[in-house]
């Protein structure tokens, strides 16, 4: 059973009239990597805040080592054991690596000699199968070294927990990926490490539990390792590591589409989220027809197939610009209706239909010249009042601002009220677990789930 060293639970902070945390939710296990991705660099602060005891929750619990502390005390009991690094300087520069780590720490007394501690250097080089320069200075290293560097002392000092943030912003690929190694090598000592990242980057791959904070409160928290096996494939054998198993490029997603179900799709490989959309190749639940084959379909070809894209597009190109806001229903609703009906019978269908969602006036303007959120609305309630059997949404949020993502979510759940399977493919962390639902992600021909 894991050993919680860590947890705040349902902490909610405030500094005069203001609130700054409304519910954060967040735990570290021993011997694990976690993650908390804040978008919002004053709520990351805000955090971190509260990981070093300067900003005290006015409600909530927090626990430490599986056992409830008081929050007043909260901010000592933690800070013994632990250590954070980020993009301050944390080395000292006249000293050489070995004393960097195993003498220049406040456990260490005056009358230690430098050079007895420094002998149980050869021991830490082998037990960890390190190459680093341990006579040298530690300043001649690189930036990431250095943070190394910080990481090892705080384990040769018994912390327990590791606090990271902004290793990001300025270590290379290669230096962050040497960070990681050392960090995969700690946690197998029992470290344990809690990373505050304000993007998601390649972080996920590297932790075993992410939980997502945006507005001050923690919405979603996932756990990227589970694996899933193609059934194209053949099945693993004992001695064949499951995390080398390669999929097929046509995976079956029939079980996870759904009437009425949000299905997430993340795609970290593909800036256009081409291996998230080839998958859909070999989804034919529902209508009984490829869903990706219905990408290139004409807008009436989608409403006889009952299978609907909505792309990361300018608002105008899913329009009929030149016509009404009621004309574009009536267009939209006379593709789906068998028969003939007058033009009149449909004016008032549109009008009961959007009712409380559109005023008469809106209505009776042309498509261009309304809103953006009337432009939004429209794209999206086409469809609802349409019932299509599947609605994908390609980076549904990347090309629209903040008040436009919140309607977006709102017409989302509407068309999920209505029956309609909705699919939402990203290669945003945070887009991905904008809404609750089940969450697929893609990574190397590999398909993991929560």
């Amino acid at each position: 059973m894991k050993q919680e060293v860590l947890r705040y639970e349902n902490i909610y902070c405030s500094e005069g009239n203001q609130t700054l945390l409304k519910g954060v939710c967040l735990r570290a296990f021993q011997g694990q990597i976690c993650c908390a991705i804040i978008p919002n660099l004053i709520e990351k602060q805000n955090l971190l805040r509260l990981l070093n005891g300067t900003l005290k929750p006015d409600s909530g619990w927090i626990y430490w080592n599986g056992e409830k502390i008081n929050s007043h005390r909260s901010q000592d009991q933690i800070q013994k054991q632990t250590v954070f690094i980020g993009k301050t300087r944390g080395i000292f520069s006249q000293l050489s690596v070995e004393e960097n780590i195993f003498v220049a720490n406040s456990k260490v007394f005056w009358w230690n000699r430098a050079a007895s501690l420094c002998r149980m250097a050869p021991d830490l080089i082998k037990e960890l199968d390190l190459s680093l320069p341990m006579s040298s200075k530690a300043h001649t290293l690189d930036y990431g070294r250095q943070k190394q560097i910080e990481l090892l002392r705080a384990y040769v000092s018994g912390r327990k927990l590791a606090v990271i943030t902004d290793l990001e912003m300025f270590l290379s690929e290669d230096e962050m990926n040497g960070f990681f190694e050392l960090s995969a090598k700690l946690k197998s000592k029992g470290m344990t490490f809690l990373y505050v990242s304000g993007s998601d980057s390649d972080l996920w791959k590297h932790t075993d539990e992410i939980t997502i904070i945006k507005n001050g409160r923690s919405i979603s928290r996932f756990t990227p390792h589970h694996f899933i096996q193609s059934v194209n494939e053949q099945n693993t054998t004992d001695t064949q590591d499951i995390q080398d198993l390669k999929l097929n490029p046509i995976i079956s997603l029939t079980r996870y589409v759904k009437g009425g179900e949000l299905l997430n799709i993340l795609d970290t490989n593909s800036a256009e989220c081409s291996h998230a959309i080839s998958m859909l190749e070999g989804c034919r639940s529902i209508t009984g027809k490829a869903i990706i084959s219905n990408r290139s379909d004409t807008i009436f070809r989608s409403v006889l197939n009952e299978i609907v894209f909505i792309e990361a597009r300018s608002l105008d190109e899913m329009i009929f610009t030149d016509m009404t806001i009621m004309d574009n229903f009536i267009f939209m609703l006379m593709q789906k209706k068998s028969g003939i009906q007058f033009k009149k019978s449909y004016r008032k269908l549109v009008k009961n239909l959007t009712e409380g969602i559109f005023t008469e006036k809106e209505l009776e303007e042309k498509a261009d010249k309304v809103s953006d959120e009337c432009k939004l609305k429209l794209i999206y309630y086409r469809w609802i009042f349409l019932r299509p059997k599947i609605l994908v949404c390609i980076k549904p949020f990347s090309s629209i601002d903040f008040q436009l993502r919140f309607l977006t979510i709102n017409l989302l759940d509407e068309a999920l009220k209505s029956g309609i399977a909705v699919i939402l493919i990203t290669n945003h962390i945070i887009e991905a677990y904008t809404m609750k639902g089940k969450h697929l992600t893609v990574e190397n021909g590999c398909l993991f789930t929560d």
